[in-house]
């Protein structure tokens, strides 16, 4: 089951899509809060109040939790195609919320913030169920559904150049800006994908296939992703956990910042996105997540 949040009159409301409508609910709070109440996708769809054809719902991005939990380092190809990392845990870093893009809004790239922008597909985990130092036999009853993210990152802030082919990390700021964190238009319904494991995970560019693999080529698997998390902090309802990305991205070509050169098999080498670029992301049965590159500042 597909599921969104709807823009009604200017309030953001939970609803259902399918393949010939959107069932929108009343519920305000779109599908965060829906989740906080516990309501389940089946619940969802009995609460309908009105149908709308596809074309005329206006989306807005299905979640906007105020941060975003994200794990990196977490496929192997994307190891070896940069600087050497040594991996023990997986690597957490926060997003910010404001972060988080509406489907369809343009990725204004601004080159005050950034000249090397960087696509990164992810599978996204929606948390339902609050937790705390889950163990991992228990965190997919915690899953209420998962969604296609794509991490923009910049990195000419986010890889530091120490010299003598040694390189630091600077996360916030790399990963930290406007539109930044995309996610698709809809949230797949854990019930449809128990695990979400071995599922195909591509980028497109153009048309140019520059990212893909499984995710069962996943370092660390969801259940493993949700203990370590939570054994930091509690997961709230309607939270996501981006899970890493594998091999392929502008950053393994890029000599300057300890790129490797190796392109995945089958993909086209890579490159940083440049206004003009159209980026697909796409997961076999979660969902795809489409939007345009184009030039422009984030000053106001």
């Amino acid at each position: 089951m597909r599921l969104v949040t709807v823009l009604d009159h200017g309030e953001r409301r939970a609803g259902v899509l399918t393949d010939g409508e959107v069932l929108v609910t009343s519920l305000p709070g779109g599908l965060d809060g829906a989740i906080a109440q516990g309501l389940g996708p089946a619940e969802l769809a009995s609460r309908a109040h009105r149908r709308v054809a596809p074309e005329e719902a206006v989306l807005d991005a299905p979640l906007r939790p105020p941060v975003v939990f994200c794990t990196g380092q977490n496929y192997a190809d994307h190891l070896s195609e940069k600087a050497p990392v040594v991996v023990d845990e997986p690597e957490f870093f926060l997003k910010a919320g404001q972060t988080i893009a509406a489907p369809g809004e343009p990725c204004v790239r601004d080159e005050t913030m950034t000249k090397k922008l960087d696509y990164e597909t992810e599978l996204g985990v929606v948390i339902g169920r609050a937790g705390r130092n889950i163990p991992p036999e228990r965190a997919l009853d915690h899953v209420y559904g998962y969604v296609v993210v794509n991490d923009l990152s910049a990195r000419d802030r986010q890889v530091v150049i120490l010299g003598e082919g040694r390189y630091g990390s600077a996360l916030g700021p790399g990963k930290n800006f406007d539109g930044a964190t995309r996610l698709a238009p809809w949230v797949t319904s854990a019930g449809d994908l128990p695990g979400a494991e071995s599922l195909s995970l591509t980028t497109r560019v153009n048309g140019e296939l520059r990212q893909s693999t499984t995710t069962g080529s996943m370092l660390f698997p969801v259940p493993a992703l949700i203990a370590f998390v939570s054994s930091l902090l509690t997961l709230p309802p309607a939270s996501v956990i981006a899970t890493g990305t594998p091999g392929g991205t502008g950053w393994g070509r890029d000599a300057e910042l300890g790129g490797t050169g190796r392109t995945p098999p089958g993909c086209a080498p890579a490159r940083y996105l440049v206004p003009g670029d159209t980026v697909v992301s796409e997961i076999e049965r979660v969902g795809v997540l489409e939007f345009e590159v184009t030039p422009g500042s984030s000053t106001s």
